[in-house]
């Protein structure tokens, strides 16, 4: 039991070390609210941030809230890589293109089966390349 307490330490202890939620969840639970501000994921000019939760359905719901935070040509998006249990994997992405101080808000829902959600922080525009950050984890479980 205490190589079991000492493994769940060191996994959370990792986890808030790399800005990762490690949760299992349960059918109907109350939001988890996440954002990539101070991650690997985080870029100058976009805020992502949101939260998840399990419905009733056993789907997981994921929001997503892209704002715009520097006025130039540049626009925010977010980056969003889900993983499933049987290998697959779902990409999405979500673009703010209203300028300053906006804010886009999405809600994505994944099957039962996935297992992991990633999301990073771009901005770009339309004769540049994307700028964005590394990809973070806001949702896991084995």
């Amino acid at each position: 039991m205490k190589k079991r307490r000492s493994a769940v330490a060191a996994l959370l202890g990792i986890s808030a070390l790399f800005g990762t939620v490690v949760i299992s969840p349960a059918p109907a639970q109350a939001a988890t609210e996440w954002s990539m501000s101070n991650t690997s994921a985080d870029v100058s000019g976009a805020w992502v941030h949101g939260s998840w939760r399990w419905g009733d359905n056993g789907r997981l719901y994921v929001e997503v809230k892209v704002k715009d935070t520097v006025a130039n040509d540049r626009n925010a998006k977010a980056r969003l890589m889900a993983y499933y249990r049987d290998g697959g994997t779902r990409y999405e992405e979500l673009a703010n293109d209203n300028g300053m101080n906006s804010t886009v808000s999405r809600t994505y829902n994944f099957a039962s089966n996935v297992t992991r959600v990633e999301i990073n922080e771009c901005t770009d525009n339309s004769l540049s390349a994307n700028i964005c950050g590394r990809y973070s984890t806001i949702f896991y479980r084995s």
